[in-house]
């Protein structure tokens, strides 16, 4: 058996690997290139912060990792840790490359997590350009060759910089900090009161449960136990071979008529160390979270949950998708 416990076996140019409880698949700093997709099992996404590890995803099965590293050739952004035991289908450049030219429906499920993390980094990418232009907007709204003024001028309040991972896998709760322009003899801004912290060991338990009788047929079960972070939530495609297989990840697709509430990659609930937190994946109609609307256009992408039961409505405020998220 090869160092480390791993079992790989040769066959239609990917190799399967199965690892126990505890072994470390790849760790942050890392320069190997493999993807891996979760046959059977599950797995934890975690990077160093402030000395500590810090969750930033909890996979299972048929999610793909470290397909990144295929395409930046940079170290590992993150370490990857078995929790159970665990087989996975390992890919390398080479298989990539043989497999586009001879079997590339096999890649249909590594080309949807590449359009996912495309997904969601124009998101944020056009949300941070979105903020950055209004700060430098309202910077220089005072009209060229005006006087100078005898009243204080507007100051700029920099935003505290965190610290983050590198940019193929870092902290995603909180949107990249804009500069605030604050005018003359007002004070800055409130800012928003911290999420309260979670209970001792973390939260153990995260549900899912309709509201409504339309939102509540169209689930798989009464209560969904959410076991895996991202959990995806989006429009369920009924019609096999027409598409959106590639375009469209979830772990809970749900039918919805035309006109749509819910867009084919509606929101996703994922976590970040011990909290928890919805995001907006680009829906048409929009995400609530405990009434406050996130996405593109209310330019804020995530919104915390708190302990307890939340409120997560899907597409407009007479919706008929209406959720509780209930963290314990």
């Amino acid at each position: 058996m090869p160092a480390g416990g791993r079992i790989r076996i040769f066959e239609n140019s990917m190799s399967p690997a199965i690892f126990q409880p505890g072994q470390v698949i790849f760790r942050e700093g890392d320069a190997s290139q493999e993807a891996y997709r979760i046959l059977r099992g599950r797995v934890e996404i975690s990077i160093v912060a402030d000395g500590k590890p810090v969750i930033l995803a909890q996979l299972g099965e048929g999610d793909i990792f470290g397909e990144m590293a295929m395409v930046d050739e940079r170290p590992r952004s993150a370490s990857a840790q078995s929790i159970e035991v665990t087989e996975c289908e390992v890919l390398t450049p080479e298989n990539f490359n043989d497999l586009v030219l001879q079997r590339p429906e096999v890649l249909i499920p590594y080309m949807a997590s590449f359009f996912e993390r495309l997904r969601t980094a124009n998101d944020r990418l056009r949300l941070e350009m979105r903020l950055r232009a209004r700060a430098e907007s309202q910077l220089g709204s005072a009209s060229p060759g005006s006087p100078a003024p005898t009243a204080p001028v507007a100051r700029v309040v920099a935003p505290v910089v965190v610290p983050s991972a590198p940019p193929s896998l870092e902290l995603t709760r909180v949107a990249p900090p804009a500069p605030v322009v604050v005018p003359p003899g007002k004070p800055a801004a409130a800012v928003p009161a911290p999420v309260a912290p979670p209970p001792a060991g973390g939260y153990t338990s995260v549900v899912l449960t309709a509201l409504t009788e339309h939102a509540k047929v169209r689930l798989p079960e009464a209560v969904v136990t959410i076991g895996k972070f991202p959990f995806r939530i989006g429009r369920k495609h009924d019609t096999p071979g027409k598409g959106a297989t590639v375009f469209a990840s979830n772990d809970l697709p749900i039918g919805d008529d035309k006109p749509y509430q819910i867009s084919r990659n509606h929101c996703s609930i994922e976590r970040e160390g011990d909290h928890f937190f919805v995001r907006d994946r680009g829906s048409s109609v929009g995400t609530v979270v405990n009434d406050k609307p996130i996405g593109l256009a209310e330019d804020t992408l995530t919104c915390d949950l708190q302990g307890g039961d939340n409120i997560l409505l899907l597409g407009s405020d007479d919706s008929p998708f209406k959720f509780k998220v209930t963290l314990s």
